[in-house]
């Protein structure tokens, strides 16, 4: 399975073709290709799943040694994905792609120009349309307007931000994804597991200061939903979108909602990372988030996607922590030795 440089040529070519013999096409040949890790790991699974129950033909090419990631969530729910393909090799090898041709590309592993250069290059000219999940982290963090809104400034510095000058520049129809904080099944990165490990042990929970800080969680669902609004979509071509919630939570909000699942009255230990030497430049040491505001806007999404969430955070708690329990996550040892060593130093 190649489109290397000549033959990714000749892949994505073929589509061209195809396009010629038959002008009105209702499902689309959609290329996936997945990160190995962190907590854009499980989008690829839920937007394959998405694309398939919508009629397009899906392949996943995934980065990483199959032997070693096939056992682990969210690789491990590949095989009940009915009708896709699943290619793994390397996203910056051409010699490992797979065959196309392809419509859509998703590149939801990539983080700079890098590792997304060969795919953008094999794809150029050829693709009616190139998605590249990017980041809301890429924002410059604002105090003063803390709610990110497509358009705010961004961090030049940023290697998403290099990808996305790119494909503007190499004239690719691209569309441009910003995840936040997402959450929900077959995750390969804690989100609410972080929390609900301290709450179920009855342990403080420690939070930076003020804790009320602002964050968007979304479900891996709604994520693959806006996602999977592309194909067809022409008025997409040239656009960001953030990939959001409609609703905002509190770090403490998040603490006594789980509180509230597991029937417990949970205390927060509040502290300044910088004071007792766990963390700077808006991180702390053993926190899951970022210690500012992380919120963004999903109107531009709901406006011109026609998208709107099914899921909400506060809504979604009860089911979370069921789903935590059942893991057998609760009888597991956690690691608390960073906790220590912040209730020691406010003690």
């Amino acid at each position: 399975m190649q489109f290397q440089a000549a033959s990714g040529s000749r892949a994505f070519g073929a589509a061209r073709a195809s396009r010629r013999a038959a002008v009105t096409v209702r499902a689309d040949k959609c290329l996936i290709v997945n990160t190995k890790g962190g907590g854009h790991a499980f989008i690829g699974y839920h937007l394959a799943k998405q694309l398939a129950a919508k009629g397009h033909d899906v392949t996943i090419f995934n980065d990483g040694d199959q032997a070693k990631l096939s056992a682990k969530a969210p690789f491990n729910q590949y095989p009940t994905l009915k009708g896709v393909k699943v290619a793994w090799g390397n996203p910056t090898d051409y010699s490992t792609f797979p065959e196309g041709p392809f419509d859509v590309v998703y590149d939801n592993n990539g983080k700079d120009l890098d590792s997304c250069k060969p795919l953008i290059d094999a794809a150029k000219g050829m693709v009616k349309h190139y998605v590249f999940v990017s980041s809301a982290g890429a924002y410059k963090a604002d105090s003063i307007e803390p709610m990110h809104v497509e358009g705010d400034e961004r961090k030049a510095s940023a290697g998403h931000v290099a990808v996305e000058n790119y494909l503007k520049e190499e004239g690719l129809p691209y569309t441009v994804f910003q995840p936040l904080y997402i959450y929900g099944p077959h995750t390969a990165k804690d989100c609410e597991q972080w929390f609900v490990d301290r709450v179920i042990r009855d342990r403080p929970v420690p939070i930076p200061v003020p804790g009320v800080q602002l964050v968007t969680l979304t479900h891996v669902e709604d994520v693959a939903s806006m996602l999977a609004a592309v194909p067809g979509n022409k008025a997409a071509v040239g656009q960001h979108y953030n990939v959001c919630s409609d609703r905002a939570v509190t770090f403490q909000g998040i603490v006594k909602a789980v509180g509230k699942a597991l029937g417990k009255e949970p205390k927060v230990v509040l502290y300044s990372p910088e004071e007792i030497g766990t963390g700077k430049s808006g991180k702390a040491e053993g926190f899951p988030f970022r210690t500012v505001h992380f919120f963004a806007s999903s109107e531009k999404a709901k406006r011109e996607l026609g998208w709107r969430p099914a899921h909400d955070f506060m809504g979604d708690v009860d089911a979370l922590v069921k789903e935590y329990k059942a893991s057998g996550r609760a009888a597991k040892e956690i690691d608390f030795s960073v906790d220590d060593k912040i209730l020691k130093a406010v003690a």
